[in-house]
């Protein structure tokens, strides 16, 4: 019996260990699935940290430049902490997006000094001229390996040539660039209501233009009895306006003749002998010469010029026309042509076209995040976000496809300053059911409600007209696909394009010089300063590459004929 008891108890006793034993392995699986699952959790955590909101994997490091234009207030925070570089490091497929400071106006001494110390950004998204950057071998070229990791930017060199021959300098790609529709910069503005008053019609040649120019000076077109008015304005963006009228395309100073590339001395004689009528006879402002800032802008608005040659006028600028109109309410502006010349029909500067926009630092130590950066900004999804903003909140799409803006205040505080981080951008024009120039600002403003920026649509669109004009030729914009010079030659052309500078403005304002005369001295200047050198260089390069460059007619297979959508020209026709 003790022995039936003995097994028992040790049968008992082994079921209990065997079930004890049974459940706490049943304890250590389920704690053992508890931490795979956590492992697992943990895992799968780290993985969506490093990936961005749609999917891409965040990898390697990246720094790029952004204008400071000191327009970001500072609730908004600072030009790389703010609304816009956080949605950037959120979406971007990196770890990190460094973003290099730059002031707007003192950008070239600073990207110089960065790159001098070795702490240039890897990708600079910039409005600079590059050449010298391209001449110390500071721009990173772009093989057709590194081009293969930019299939959004590929894209669109491979669909505009014109683009692809603006960044391709001697066979070799080494900036990046954008395009866009042309659109009007530098313009000729005259006050219509002055010719009504004064029995006289938009001038259409350069004596014409004089002759008007002189009778806004001396008879009293603002009616207020007082000798107080200018015919015109001679500040920088007039002086080349006018130049641009004879086909110097200030401050380049080439042009195409007989299939040649040309220096143009007999055009800046003919452009500086009618500068000198102007100024001769006493049209323009005595003291020109001084006006380093916005003096010519303040006579314009306060009803002074009758003729003003600016850049002023351009799509940003319509507090320019709403600030004229407030202190000239009845005053009337037109938009006119440049007259004709011998050498052509030509235009000021025109916006739009082929544009470089940045290029990589030679010295980047990962040039494939800098590639993959330039990638994903001109993925259209994100060009169309850093330009707009998210849907509805600071611009919207009306029912015409315009892009709209939504409250112009909030905008003022938490949009309009961050124009920079889209330099470099694209856009998808592939959608039928909106019209490409449906975002021209002339349809902008003719929509808007207020009727001054109405008003204004009515002179942009007329200038849009004009500067999209067949054969009316920009001087100065195919003259961006001359390569870069040496650091001797670049230092050759400096000091000489500043010695005849100078001296064309000193001749301005000396009655005892005549513009023959200035031009021989320029020319000497020009030769003592090695500039032969530079015009001998480009002249060969011309003649070996003339067929990659870009040329006037590329330009003119951009030009649209502007187009006033439905309720855009409803407001037109009522002005």
């Amino acid at each position: 019996m003790k022995k039936k008891m003995s097994g028992l108890v040790a049968l008992s006793l082994l079921m209990a260990i065997s079930t004890g034993l049974t459940a706490c392995g049943s304890s250590n699986n389920e704690s053992a699935k508890n931490n795979t699952e956590k492992t697992n959790a943990a895992k799968n955590d780290t993985k969506a940290a490093n990936l961005t909101p749609d999917g891409q994997e965040r990898k390697g490091k990246v720094s790029v430049m952004i204008y400071d234009r000191g327009q970001i207030p500072a609730s908004e925070g600072t030009y790389d902490n703010n609304r816009w570089t956080k949605w950037i490091q959120e979406n971007a497929p990196f770890e990190e997006v460094k973003f290099v400071i730059v002031p707007r106006t003192e950008a070239p001494q600073k990207m110089n000094m960065l790159f001098a110390a070795g702490e240039g950004p890897d990708v600079v998204a910039n409005y600079e001229d590059v050449g010298p950057f391209i001449a110390k071998g500071q721009a990173l070229e772009i093989t057709d390996d590194l081009l293969a990791k930019m299939p959004n930017y590929k894209k669109v060199l491979d669909e505009n040539p014109a683009l692809k021959k603006l960044t391709t300098v001697d066979g070799k790609l080494y900036t990046v660039g954008t395009i866009s529709p042309i659109s009007p910069n530098h313009t000729a503005i005259i006050r219509e209501d002055w010719l009504k008053k004064l029995n006289l019609e938009v001038p259409k040649t350069p004596e014409e233009l004089l002759a008007v120019a002189k009778a806004f000076t001396e008879q009293d077109p603002d009616g207020n009895g007082k000798n107080d008015t200018y015919g015109t304005t001679m500040n920088a963006d007039s002086r080349r306006v006018l130049s641009h009228m004879y086909g110097f395309g200030n401050p380049e100073i080439y042009a195409v003749e007989d299939g040649k590339l040309t220096h143009v001395w007999d055009r800046m004689q003919d452009w500086l002998t009618f500068a000198k009528q102007i100024v001769d006879a006493k049209v323009v402002d005595p003291d020109f010469l001084l006006d380093k800032g916005d003096k010519a802008l303040t006579d314009f608005t306060n009803g002074k010029v009758g003729i003003f040659l600016t850049g002023k006028l351009s799509q940003l600028n319509s507090p320019t026309f709403v600030n004229f109109k407030k202190s000239n309410p009845t005053a009337k502006l037109e938009a006119f042509e440049l007259p004709a010349t011998k050498y052509g029909t030509f235009e000021g500067y025109v916006n739009g076209g082929p544009s470089i926009v940045g290029f990589i630092n030679s010295a980047t130590k990962d040039p494939d995040a800098a590639a993959r950066y330039i990638n994903w900004l001109t993925d259209p999804k994100v060009s169309n976000y850093l330009v707009n903003g998210p849907d509805g909140v600071y611009k919207k799409r009306d029912a015409e496809g315009t892009v709209v803006v939504v409250d112009p205040e909030k905008n003022k505080i938490e949009y309009d300053y961050a124009a920079d981080y889209s330099i470099i951008r694209t856009f998808d024009l592939t959608d039928d059911s909106v019209s490409p120039l449906a975002n021209e600002y002339y349809n902008s403003y003719l929509k808007s409600s207020d009727p001054l920026l109405q008003e204004f649509g009515v002179l942009y669109y007329k200038m849009a007209q004009i500067v999209n004009k067949p054969g009316a030729i920009d001087p100065r914009k195919w003259q961006q696909t001359l390569p870069a010079l040496s650091s001797e030659l670049l230092l050759q052309e400096t000091n000489g394009l500043k010695a005849v500078d100078d001296l064309f403005l000193k001749s301005l304002a000396d009655t005892g010089k005549t513009a023959e005369q200035a031009i021989a001295e320029a020319k000497e200047l020009w030769k003592k300063a090695g500039g032969e050198a530079v015009d001998t260089y480009y002249n060969e390069y011309y003649a070996e590459h003339k067929d990659q460059m870009l040329s006037t007619e590329d330009f003119e297979g951009l030009k649209r004929e502007p187009e006033l959508l439905p309720s855009a020209k409803a407001n037109f026709d009522k002005q």
